[in-house]
């Protein structure tokens, strides 16, 4: 499985401070190529969506804070005291997502041919995602990593 958040990359190179470093890296035809790849070989490839608040949630007990500025890279939760670096913390993140979001593809219930790559949970509601146990070990993977 490949797990990407489906980032809008066309509002980021509007940013002036994120422009260049988007533009240089790519990351629309990148996100592309890797789909096609991924596809190709056989894998499943799901993007979260991009109002998912994968920085934002505390991997550990799924609290999620109110406001987090660009320029802070590492948070510790008020709920459980878990530190956190910010993009490890995402990356755990947008995992258990796609996780949770290929669990509704396969689950009896969501009907057949109705696959939604998109079909990702908003920024308030966590509720239903606390409730999903679902681990990476479930399926079978052995690792992780992130982009």
């Amino acid at each position: 499985m490949i797990a990407v958040e489906n980032l809008n990359v066309l509002g980021m190179v509007r940013n002036h401070n994120l422009a260049k470093a988007i533009s240089d890296c790519g990351w629309g035809q990148f996100s592309t190529m890797l789909k096609y790849k991924a596809e190709w070989e056989g894998k499943t490839y799901i993007e979260v969506d991009r109002f998912f608040a994968s920085s934002k949630i505390c991997s550990v007990c799924l609290n999620k804070v109110d406001s987090l500025d660009l320029d802070i890279r590492a948070w510790t939760c008020v709920r459980c005291q878990a530190h956190h670096d910010r993009d490890i913390n995402a990356a755990m993140n947008i995992r258990n997502e796609a996780l949770r979001i290929l669990r509704v593809r396969n689950s009896p219930s969501h009907g057949e041919g109705k696959t939604h790559s998109r079909q990702s949970l908003g920024t308030s509601d966590t509720s239903q995602w606390r409730e999903c146990k679902t681990t990476w070990q479930d399926f079978g993977f052995v690792g992780c990593c992130s982009l």
